[in-house]
């Protein structure tokens, strides 16, 4: 799974990087995604959690990133929790050719392999269970935290 999950997060920076500029790690790449989902603003908290994320240091960090980079922007209240980041609008072209570079490449690789429309499906499920396996598992770790 780390391999898949690396070679998943350099593919989304080779894309962004043939189109833009900025030099952004796949985590960054896929904070602006969630911040772009939708065309709707999102707090720091909603982006952790589509991103099924809780490592809210790293999270502030990418957004800052995305700012000072122009390619999101925040909007609402001054404070932290309150503050909603969204893509700029002169920054939009830059994600919709992310967006076309990626739906070039790699779809068109995974359809020429057999059955790979009924496999996916069938993994999405089970990545989708063992996801929830992780999530119990870690919560029986915490509770056995410093436990001799």
């Amino acid at each position: 799974m780390e391999r898949l999950a690396q070679a998943y997060y350099r593919w989304k920076a080779a894309c962004l990087a043939a189109v833009c500029d900025v030099p952004l790690t796949g985590d960054d790449v896929a904070v602006l995604n969630v911040v772009r989902m939708g065309d709707e603003p999102k707090r720091l908290s909603e982006i952790g959690q589509l991103l099924n994320r809780v490592d809210v240091p790293n999270l502030q960090y990418a957004t800052r990133k995305l700012v000072r980079a122009g390619l999101i922007e925040t909007e609402g209240s001054s404070s932290r929790k309150e503050t909603r980041y969204r893509a700029t609008t002169t920054r939009h072209s830059v994600t919709e050719a992310y967006a076309a570079l990626r739906a070039a490449t790699l779809p068109p690789m995974l359809e020429a392999l057999e059955g790979w429309a009924a496999k996916s499906e069938t993994a999405s499920v089970h990545l989708d269970l063992i996801s929830g396996l992780y999530a119990q598992a870690a919560q029986v770790a915490i509770t056995r935290r410093h436990q001799p």
